[in-house]
């Protein structure tokens, strides 16, 4: 990159337009010029961008996790977004880390969220001015701040409540609440402790946690479904593949159970005749094989059998002598 400086009165503009240029860069990232030549105008050269390291730290990201929206306020499932991008030099610390829920968090990367409101909301959270902010992450101040007013965050009794009223709801508050203790559990509250506020067994926790992450997503779920498929589905390997079978055969709740036993433990499907005549089938290769050992069981076996095929014989002859 050159940048030509002529003497005089517009070497003041091109100046000027360097300066300009400067001022879209914090201190640490000002490229580096080395001036040649002379006479009638000057060469600069752009030799570099000095490299700030970025400080990493995965615990400083796991705690900034909340179990809701720092933006929306609303209680859920949040991803950890970096209000100055990692490209960009971003460290991990409390001031650059915002929790977000997967759709804000995906406005954000697509521009129809300002990024000065995540300063503001940090500022707020942090008990610092938003200028305060901008200079911790290396962030360049802006000439002015939106007019917004950061969200309270939700209490723990406002998340427990929330909770509590979603339990009689409809299928999709049970998703609402699932993703809410999904939430709680991944920000380190342990599945007992929210049970225990909210009246339940900590294997209802689980359960619900369960299901909400095999079908995090509305468009992993079937509309026509309800969510007692979809929780079915849950407990088994593939819960993708049998939520779309359980679709597409138009099974009940009990038939998706069934299926399911079936699909695992294959000889539930058979008739009390086709049972019995596994057992027998089974029960025969067993006599083989201790005969074929010899010792004292396969020869006590083989009397025995002998036994067994002398009465069926003596058997059979009186019937024939009857008839």
């Amino acid at each position: 990159m050159f940048v030509n400086i002529r003497p005089g009165k517009r070497a003041g503009l091109c100046l000027g337009g360097v300066i300009k240029m400067f001022r879209n860069f914090t201190p640490a990232e000002r490229p580096v010029f080395v001036f040649q030549g002379g006479g009638f105008f000057v060469s600069a050269t752009v030799i570099g961008f000095p490299k700030k390291r970025r400080l990493k730290n995965a615990s400083a990201i796991e705690a900034a996790r909340k179990p809701y929206c720092e933006y929306s306020g609303r209680p859920g499932y949040s991803h950890t977004h970096h209000v100055r991008p990692k490209s960009l030099g971003g460290d991990d610390i409390p001031e650059n880390l915002i929790s977000l829920n997967p759709e804000v968090h995906q406005a954000v990367h697509d521009g129809k969220i300002d990024r000065r409101q995540l300063i503001l909301i940090v500022a707020h959270r942090e008990k610092l001015s938003p200028e305060e902010v901008c200079e911790r992450i290396g962030e360049p101040v802006p000439s002015e701040w939106p007019d917004y007013a950061p969200p309270d965050p939700p209490s723990w009794e406002e998340i427990l409540q929330l909770l509590l009223s979603l339990e009689e709801a409809q299928d999709d508050c049970k998703w609402h609440q699932g993703e809410i203790l999904a939430s709680l559990v991944e920000c380190g509250v342990s599945q007992r402790a929210v049970a225990s506020e909210i009246g339940k067994s900590a294997s209802y926790v689980r359960e619900r946690v369960k299901t909400w992450r095999a079908f995090p997503e509305e468009g992993t779920r079937v509309r026509e479904l309800s969510w007692q498929h979809h929780r079915i589905a849950a407990k088994t390997d593939d819960p993708q593949d049998w939520i779309a079978k359980a679709s597409d055969n138009g099974w009940s709740t009990r038939d998706f159970e069934r299926a399911i036993k079936e699909a695992r433990n294959p000889s539930s499907a058979l008739t009390q005749e086709e049972k019995e005549l596994k057992q027998a089938e089974a029960l025969f290769a067993k006599l083989e094989e201790a005969v074929a050992k010899g010792g004292p069981a396969g020869k006590w076996l083989l009397e025995k059998m002998e036994n067994l095929l002398y009465e069926l014989g003596v058997l059979k002859k009186r019937v024939q002598a009857s008839a």
